[in-house]
Parts: structure tokens; C-alpha cells; sequence
């Protein structure tokens, strides 16, 4: 009798404690879905609350990918984070054209994610018949060998399953991620990314005023330099063909030339110091060698359905002067750094490539290639001979690099 009666109030607290853990979770999970941080639910966004997305680290290409099926764009952008932050699907360019675009491109990603997107996509009956792909000269350098695709059956595009519920919607983190989305919307500089995948980077403007661009471009510059001199100073594999960059580029023009979507290959347009860098580097006839294959791509493509443009070459935009250091108060108007522009010179970039009157870039062309990529290089090697502070930057970065 004693022992029962002792038993009873540890199942009343069992069962407490179980509706009270219960109950949080789904306090949580609400709290959640209606913030949406990730924007993978559809809820609605209200400003002052959620309007704002933070752009997290994790589960970024489910969120893309639920944020692309609601759009279902006729222009698709698709690339790394150059592309992701310098491409406005918001661009009026898009709109004089009858477009609607969306912006897919991931940060870290290159032309495998990209291929997959594409296929996600074509399931879903949301094919883009205007197509840009940023190709990224560093993933091909190295030539690494290629490996079969992957079939639409073994990867299908990402779900709402039940790990993604556990991971990111019942848990401490999920909670996190929803408390921080409601601070962002009144962040001063907030790291965002919007409706259509488009990422401002308007933390970045924080860091410049903290620091200033000059110390942005030089870390930058370090990093990439010490990057590309790990990595073999070649395209293709040791053993001959083509390399797993250039089959999965080749794979997904195929993919959307098919379905009759027009696609646009675009070198980004590096500053002047990237491209001095990796001319001092000797990495310079490779980056020819490179252009020369994608227009070769885009020449096995009749009917212009594939274009390469070139925004690379040495121009007013690309040599934008680099601010001293310890000026904290200059914004520049095309970059963040070397490797990253902002969405104003993208704005230029996408005007040409949709068939605006903008004097920037240059189509690359079977006929005309060589004498192209003879000149450009020409005139990254004669700025390069020209004393000055970018050409001393250049030299002083390499020189530190090579020491270590």
C-alpha cells in the first residue's frame, strides 16, 4: 500500500515532465515554422519580423531549392558566390525582357551542384529558358579526374524529411536560428539573403567600416595565392580527357540546350589585381587556355544557343583603385575585393549579356578567340611591367607567399 501510493506522484511527475518536453517541442517547432529562417516553409514575410532571411550556414541548398520551386523563374542564375552576391535576379534587365529570374547560385559550390539544380528543376517542370552559369577558373585548375553523374534516381532534389525537422526545426539550434532572424530585422548591416537567392552582403559594409577595403583585398589576395599554388598548374587529368569541371559544365549546356533554354557562360569579371596575380603566379596561360575551352563548348552548340562572355579583361571597372590602407572611410562602387564585385558592376555585366548597348565584356568566339585571349594577356602583362601600388601590392603579396 505504501509502496503504491509512493508510485503514484513519480508517474504524475513522469507524466509532467513529459507533457512539459512535449509541449516545448512544439512551442519551438511553431515559433520555427512561422519565423521561417530558412524560408523553406512559405510563410508570410512581415516586416519587423521575418521579412529579413539570415544567410546561414546549413541546409542551404534545401533552402534554395524550396525558394526556387515557389518561383518557378523563367531565368535561372547559377554558380559560386561571385555570382551568388554580384547577380541581382532583381536586375530591371530581367524585366524589360519578359523575365522573371532567380538566383541559385550556392557559396562554395561550382558546376556539379549547379548540374543538379538544373535537373531538380527540369522534374519539377521549372526548366529556365534563359540560363546564366558563372564559371570559376579556380575549380578547374588542378585537372581532377572525372566520375560518373549522378542519375536524377540517386539524387533527388533536397526534402523537408524528417532529419531536417530534427536538425532545424525541433532543436536548440532551429530555436536559434529564429530568435537570431528576429534581431536581424533590425541589424544595421545584416548578412541576408533574399526572396529570389540574391545575397547583398550588406555585412560586408560593416567589415569596410571597421577595417577598410584595403585589408579585405589583401586577405583575400593571400588566401587565393597560397590556394593556387597547392593545387597542380594544370586543366586536364594526368591521365588524359577532359577534367570533372569540364564534363560537369559540358553536362549541364547539354542538359539545358536540350530542353531548348538558351545558356550564357560567364567569366566573372575579376579585379585587375586577381588577374596580376595569377599572371605573376604563371598561371596565366592556363586562364587563356581555359576561355579557349569554354568557347570551344559553346561552339559545338549551333544556333547561338551557348554564349561565353568575358568580363575579366583589363578595364576601367576592373582596375577600380584599391583604397590605402587604414582608409576606412571609401566604399568602392564595383567591389568588395579581388574575387568578389558588388551587384552594380553584376547590373553591367547582365545588361550586356541580355543584349543591352553596355561597353564591358566581350563575347568570346571561335573566329576570334585567339586574338582575344593574346591581347588580353598582353595587357595584364604590360600593367603588371608598370610601376605603380597595384603592381607593387601584386609583387609584395607573392613574394610573402612563396616565403611561407
Amino acid at each position: 500500500m505504501t509502496a503504491a501510493l509512493l508510485a503514484h506522484p513519480w508517474r504524475t511527475y513522469l507524466r509532467w515532465m513529459l507533457t512539459t518536453v512535449v509541449a516545448t517541442l512544439i512551442v519551438v517547432a511553431a515559433v520555427h515554422v512561422f519565423i521561417d529562417p530558412l524560408g523553406v516553409f512559405g510563410a508570410p514575410r512581415i516586416v519587423g519580423l521575418n521579412a529579413s532571411k539570415p544567410y546561414l550556414d546549413h541546409h542551404r541548398e534545401l533552402a534554395r531549392w524550396q525558394a526556387a520551386q515557389r518561383v518557378c523563374a523563367s531565368a535561372g542564375i547559377f554558380g559560386n558566390s561571385r555570382a551568388e552576391i554580384g547577380f541581382d535576379p532583381e536586375n530591371p534587365v530581367f524585366h524589360a525582357r519578359g523575365l522573371d529570374a532567380f538566383n541559385h547560385a550556392i557559396a562554395g559550390s561550382g558546376a556539379e551542384l549547379a548540374y543538379r539544380q538544373l535537373r531538380w528543376l527540369q522534374a519539377a517542370g521549372c526548366m529556365p529558358k534563359t540560363i546564366v552559369l558563372g564559371v570559376e577558373f579556380i575549380d578547374f585548375l588542378g585537372g581532377s579526374s572525372p566520375t560518373p553523374l549522378q542519375t536524377p534516381a540517386l539524387d533527388p532534389a533536397p526534402r523537408r524529411d524528417a532529419r531536417f525537422v530534427a536538425e532545424a526545426v525541433v532543436s536548440l539550434s532551429g530555436l536559434r536560428d529564429a530568435v537570431n532572424t528576429l534581431f536581424l530585422q533590425h541589424a544595421r548591416y545584416p548578412a541576408t539573403v533574399a526572396e529570389r537567392g540574391f545575397s547583398p552582403l550588406y555585412n560586408y559594409l560593416g567589415e569596410v567600416e571597421q577595417n577598410g577595403h584595403y585589408a579585405l583585398f589583401r586577405q583575400r589576395a593571400e588566401e587565393s595565392a597560397r590556394y593556387w599554388l597547392r593545387k597542380p598548374p594544370r586543366l586536364l587529368p594526368l591521365e588524359g580527357g577532359i577534367s570533372a569541371d569540364q564534363q560537369q559544365v559540358e553536362a549541364f549546356v547539354d542538359l539545358a540546350t536540350a530542353a531548348g533554354s538558351t545558356v550564357h557562360l560567364v567569366i566573372y569579371p575579376y579585379h585587375a589585381q586577381f588577374r596580376l596575380l595569377l599572371e605573376r603566379l604563371g598561371l596565366g596561360g592556363l586562364f587563356a587556355d581555359w576561355k579557349r575551352m569554354l568557347a570551344s563548348i559553346a561552339e559545338r552548340h549551333s544556333g547561338g544557343a551557348v554564349t561565353v562572355w568575358d568580363f575579366s579583361g583589363i578595364t576601367p571597372e576592373t582596375l577600380e583603385a584599391i583604397p590605402s590602407a587604414g582608409d576606412r572611410r571609401t566604399h568602392l562602387r564595383y567591389y568588395w575585393e579581388s574575387g568578389h564585385f558588388k551587384k552594380e558592376l553584376g547590373d553591367r555585366a547582365m545588361a550586356r549579356i541580355l543584349g543591352n548597348p553596355v561597353d564591358f565584356g566581350v563575347q568570346l568566339r571561335g573566329e576570334t578567340i585567339d586574338a582575344w585571349v593574346a591581347e588580353d594577356r598582353r595587357s595584364v602583362q604590360a600593367l603588371l611591367a608598370t610601376p605603380g601600388p597595384l603592381q607593387a601590392e601584386v609583387d609584395d603579396i607573392v613574394a610573402r607567399t612563396r616565403q611561407k
